[in-house]
């Protein structure tokens, strides 16, 4: 399925390029290696988060396809940065698939002045930062944060706790990492949304287990 395709749906987010992946799937079909990188202050201040996605080859080479001017069989500077700007555009109404939770609400994130990209090997690499758009102080109590898709359609994988890094924090800060393991609940859940149409939205059964089998990590500075 190639990004052009993709921007006649609109419902999974960064096929919007990336506009959508008509329904919702059960399984991903875009994969992203992914890092993060919290950035904070001497006071535990949260300051930055900057992502950091490699997408895999086959989605990479469906991007070259549709933003191949020239037809050189890659991804040359002015190109790249047509699919970042693309993207930059696309993902803005899935909150930039970056969430950052406090005792279970909700941080407000100022959107990414840019995306920055790189095509190398074979595959797409996008970079960005958000900032907080609010105070949030991690010595105060601990913060969520996670990159996710509620369709479901891409999975972002953190390899492990190293997959997300803390910077210019102070040392006292600790870091608990969760990779979520689906269980029969969960499995029948994103079965069923498979099954939606592209004009369908999620069923509203109260828990959002996109959000629960995502990847994340816990950070606290507490004294």
């Amino acid at each position: 399925m190639t990004a052009a395709r993709w921007t006649m749906a609109g419902a999974a987010g960064l096929a919007a390029i990336l506009g959508g992946a008509g329904a919702a799937s059960a399984h991903p079909h875009v994969f992203a290696e992914s890092r993060m990188e919290i950035v904070g202050d001497a006071q535990g201040r949260l300051a930055a988060l900057r992502n950091i996605w490699r997408f895999d080859e086959l989605f990479s080479s469906s991007v070259v396809f549709d933003f191949d001017r020239n037809g050189n069989g890659t991804l040359d500077p002015d190109e790249v940065a047509e699919v970042s700007k693309t993207v930059l555009e696309s993902i803005a109404e899935w909150d930039f698939y970056t969430f950052v939770t406090v005792a279970g609400r909700d941080v407000k994130l100022a959107p990414p002045a840019e995306i920055r990209g790189l095509f190398d090997h074979g595959q797409l690499t996008l970079f960005f930062e958000m900032r907080p758009a609010e105070p949030v102080d991690l010595a105060a109590q601990p913060v969520t944060f996670s990159v996710y898709d509620e369709s479901y359609f891409v999975a972002f994988d953190f390899a492990g706790e190293d997959s997300f890094q803390l910077l210019d924090l102070p040392k006292t800060c600790t870091k608990a990492f969760t990779r979520p393991d689906p269980d029969a609940e969960a499995a029948e859940w994103m079965n069923s949304v498979s099954m939606l149409k592209p004009d369908q939205k999620l069923p509203e059964d109260g828990v959002n287990f996109s959000q629960l089998l995502a990847t994340r990590i816990d950070v606290t500075c507490a004294p």
